[in-house]
């Protein structure tokens, strides 16, 4: 099995990366005192922050634990610790790429490599990214409706990057679900698929469409596991709920590190986080840089003190993705260096 990412394609996307990073950090910090910044993050309760950085080692171990009962439902054994890697993996590479498109293909890669069919291994993750995708609608459509006011008052024409977000990602999750669970709906969407492919004169169209066939009849004979088996899924839904509430809290704690009177506001905060997660990832950047931080500092203005909001914005982002980025890519790198030629299937 070949990623779909190689190496040139890669080394695009971390430079484009790093330049959005760079670009991003150079317009927030103009003019920043970088005494007084320091000053301000040594200043921040540790303890707060522990919980914040363990908040997003809950959200990671929450998916490589809901990827292991995936596998696990489909009659695949796997070690809890390498479902553990492959969210890293998932994390890292929907990091730098586009519109996360990297993360799921690295995903089964690595699986793969360790011996997991191919056809198991993407059931497992369509039926993570489903569950994950339903809770993430769900609470983001919690905090649109409990924020409403917060939002029109803050963000003004913001909500209309929240509806675009809810749009796209409620398509993807119609796609997904359909390619598992109707046959019909997801014949029509592979015709449709050909269709376009043949317009563009893309040769192997038909060839194509018979690979895509022959993977939605694995799927949908998966289908019968979750019927069979609704109590893994009311599990694998729970641990999801874990894993989203363990994500929008993290600003919660940053804020709190940083200006404890803001207690009261714990709630709107992680709310208003789930509005900023989906709106932002229906952008094409890689892990929303840039919009994710231009964002943050437009709604949660409300909440926190202007003097403390640009650190808490910094913190914040640092922990949920930056610090994770170079744990994800660090235990990717680990793994090419101690495993540099693992066989594959097939």
């Amino acid at each position: 099995m070949k990623t779909k990412l190689t190496r040139k394609q890669l080394l695009g996307n971390l430079l484009l990366f790093f330049g959005l990073i760079a670009i991003t950090f150079f317009l927030l910090l103009r003019g920043q005192n970088p005494r007084e910044l320091w000053q301000a993050i040594r200043s921040a309760r540790v303890s707060m922050i522990g919980i914040a950085i363990g908040c997003m080692c809950v959200f990671v171990l929450s998916e490589g634990a809901v990827t292991w009962q995936c596998l696990r439902l489909f009659g695949c054994r796997s070690r809890l610790k390498n479902n553990i890697f492959y969210a890293l993996v998932g994390f890292f590479f929907s990091s730098v790429t586009p519109s996360a498109s990297g993360g799921q293909p690295m995903q089964l890669y690595y699986m793969h490599r360790d011996r997991i069919a191919v056809p198991t291994a993407a059931l497992a993750l369509l039926v993570q990214f489903s569950v994950f995708q339903i809770v993430t609608i769900a609470c983001a459509a919690v905090g649109f409706g409990t924020q409403y006011a917060q939002l029109v008052q803050e963000g003004g024409a913001f909500r209309y990057a929240f509806l675009l977000g809810t749009a796209v990602n409620a398509a993807l999750l119609v796609i997904t679900l359909a390619m598992i669970f109707s046959k019909q709906a997801s014949e029509k969407i592979l015709h449709l698929l050909v269709r376009v492919l043949t317009c563009l004169h893309y040769k192997k169209a038909n060839q194509m469409q018979q690979q895509l066939t022959e993977q939605l009849a694995l799927y949908q004979r998966g289908t019968q596991y979750l019927r069979q088996n609704g109590h893994v899924l009311c599990g694998i839904v729970g641990l999801t709920i874990v894993q989203a509430v363990a994500f929008y809290t993290i600003p919660c704690w940053i804020v709190l590190a940083l200006h404890p009177a803001a207690a009261h506001s714990f709630f709107a905060i992680a709310a208003m986080e789930a509005v900023l997660y989906v709106s932002v990832s229906a952008l094409p950047l890689p892990g929303s840089v840039g919009a994710s931080e231009g964002a943050f500092l437009l709604l949660f203005r409300a909440f926190i003190p202007s003097g403390a909001l640009q650190y808490a914005m910094l913190l914040s982002r640092g922990v949920s993705f930056y610090l994770f980025v170079a744990c994800s890519g660090g235990a990717v790198a680990v793994r090419q260096l101690l495993q540099p030629n693992k066989q594959t299937l097939s």
